[in-house]
């Protein structure tokens, strides 16, 4: 299995506080821990993140960036799709919080032609 990495960019609100765009990048660093599978241990390899500052105007608005690595796509599939956790950040951050827009791109190192 290879690492796959998980890459997750935000726009806020317009009128979203300090406070509470400093809270959401609080909360999302806390996840590496927060997030446990069925047994209990951690299985977020590394979170990191902050604000967007490319010079390259392509960022389309998005203010926060933040990626995170996982072991397996089975371990970023139950992320997604069961961990507690992470849907509790969803929840209060970006569905009923303070997130405008989002973005999430998954990938693996290396090029695998589909084709093929």
């Amino acid at each position: 299995m290879s690492p796959v990495t998980h890459i997750v960019a935000f726009k806020f609100k317009p009128k979203t506080s300090a406070e509470d765009k400093a809270g959401l990048y609080k909360a999302m660093m806390r996840l590496k821990d927060a997030c446990k599978k069925e047994d209990g241990k951690p299985y977020i390899l590394s979170v990191k993140g902050g604000r967007e500052q490319s010079k390259e105007k392509f960022n389309r608005g998005l203010q926060v960036v933040f990626v995170a690595e996982f072991a397996s796509e089975e371990d970023l599939d139950y992320y997604v799709s069961h961990d507690k956790a992470h849907h509790a950040f969803v929840h209060r951050w970006a569905l009923e919080g303070v997130v405008e827009e989002g973005l999430v791109l998954d990938f693996k190192e290396g090029w695998e032609d589909e084709d093929e």
